[in-house]
């Protein structure tokens, strides 16, 4: 990836299997929702040092607190600016890629008095993906002390709930959040959870969206209409120690290599009903266990290698046995899933990065009934930093796990609990997901 920085001042699822009969009559209904718009993240900063940032497709401009003091700021381990003004554009930069800057601030014999690290993106000319948090702006600004983060408005969302390593801190309505006091040594993990009704920017599709989901909900007794409505998206932020994050640019030891990523899905139930009367399969078997990456039980498994320092990927994928039994319990049929529709869709690589692109549509091999789907989409850094963004129905139990170069121990990116299989079916409400990191 080639990039060069001209310094001036600052101007300004379809979604599958066994469902209740209503579920399945509804279960064609195709959507497909365009976001065609860019937002820029707000253009005042709430970090104390940063005072404001904007981005577009190529550039990033960046202005901080300063009294004319001198500055030297590093995007990556490349020194892309020396001066007194507290401000720059970094231009001819790439759509849609993360950038890292570390701006210095100098004593007059060019010792370093403090250092602020930011992490943000470039936008994209057209954001035309089903999933809209693969698109969106967000920045994280790493002070002594202090970590902040600005990200776009969810169209839709009226407030964000924020969490750190699991513990809630706040509700918030505006795009930004502030934690102060922060433990320099430790590892931190951000996340912001938020909901909002089926999108309306294609109002007749989102009525009849609306208006099924809702039927659902009534006629589900363990659902409700607001689950079966709700949208949900989790933004996940997986932050290094502060004291790490703020070392000279020289001083960071980077690495690069091989990764494994694990997406599983599974049933947690032991037995589910088929709501089918006629079908000579009346029960079918669960995997019956909870979120755990090593299970040997699932309906889908795939597993990406991803290479950075020789840049490829490879799936490696299987479906687990589908089993039918009587009423009486007593075995009827057997089969494994088609894994047809389960692939890398494509695979982008450059001198920085590996990009890739994972689909997932897999049907209950043994009775007519929607699929499980889902669509991943992961870039990696050779700066040992990734980002994934993923789109999942709502059901059955998802889990997305990765393994990270140098090291044999499971990280968890992403778990979700079924809220009922009828919401594998088209016109329910989807999981949004995105986990990144700003650890380097």
């Amino acid at each position: 990836m080639n990039s060069q920085t001209q310094l001036q001042p600052l101007k300004q699822y379809r979604t599958g299997k066994i469902v209740p009969i209503a579920a399945l009559g509804i279960a064609g209904t195709l959507y497909a929702v365009k976001w065609n718009r860019r937002r820029k993240t707000a253009a005042s900063s709430h970090s104390r040092m940063l005072k404001k940032i904007e981005q577009d497709s190529k550039h990033i401009k960046l202005e901080w607190m300063g009294t004319n003091s001198p500055y030297r700021v590093f995007r990556g381990e490349e020194l892309v600016y020396e001066g007194v003004e507290p401000r720059l554009v970094d231009q001819n930069l790439v759509p849609g890629t993360l950038y890292t800057y570390c701006i210095e601030t100098l004593d007059d014999n060019g010792g370093v008095l403090d250092r602020m690290r930011i992490q943000t993106t470039t936008a994209v000319d057209f954001k035309e993906k089903e999933n809209l948090l693969e698109d969106l702006l967000i920045t994280t600004i790493v002070t002594s002390g202090q970590i902040s983060f600005e990200w776009e408005p969810i169209e839709g969302v009226s407030e964000y709930n924020i969490f750190r390593n699991g513990v809630k801190l706040e509700t918030v309505t505006s795009c930004a959040f502030t934690d102060n006091g922060i433990d320099d040594d430790d590892y931190h993990t951000y996340m912001i959870k938020a909901k909002r009704p089926l999108q309306r920017s294609e109002q007749v599709k989102w009525e009849l969206k609306s208006v099924i989901a809702n039927a659902v909900g009534v006629i589900k007794k363990d659902s409700s209409t607001e689950i079966a409505a709700d949208e949900e998206f989790t933004i996940t932020k997986r932050i290094g120690p502060i004291k790490e994050l703020l070392k000279s640019p020289k001083d960071r030891k980077l690495k690069s290599g091989n990764w494994q990523l694990r997406y599983t899905t599974f049933l947690k139930e032991e037995w589910l009903k088929n709501p089918n009367a006629a079908s000579q399969d009346q029960i079918f078997k669960g995997d019956h266990r909870s979120f755990d990456p090593d299970s040997s039980k699932f309906r889908t498994r795939g597993d990406v290698f991803i290479d950075t320092e020789n840049p490829s990927a490879l799936l490696s994928k299987a479906t687990g046995k589908t089993e039918a039994f009587s009423n009486e319990q007593e075995p009827i049929e057997t089969a494994n899933a088609s894994d047809e529709e389960f692939q890398l869709e494509k695979v982008l690589t450059d001198d920085d990065r590996v990009k890739v692109h994972l689909n997932h549509s897999v049907s209950n091999p043994l009775v007519l009934s929607p699929a499980i789907d889902y669509h991943v989409c992961g870039t990696f850094y050779k700066d040992n930093e990734f980002d994934l963004v993923g789109i999942h129905d709502q059901a059955p139990e998802h889990e997305v796990y990765l393994k990270e170069p140098g090291t044999d121990d499971w990280q968890v990116i992403h778990q979700a609990h079924s809220k009922g299989l009828e919401m594998m079916a088209d016109p329910m409400a989807n999981h949004y997901w995105r986990y990144s990191t700003f650890t380097n």
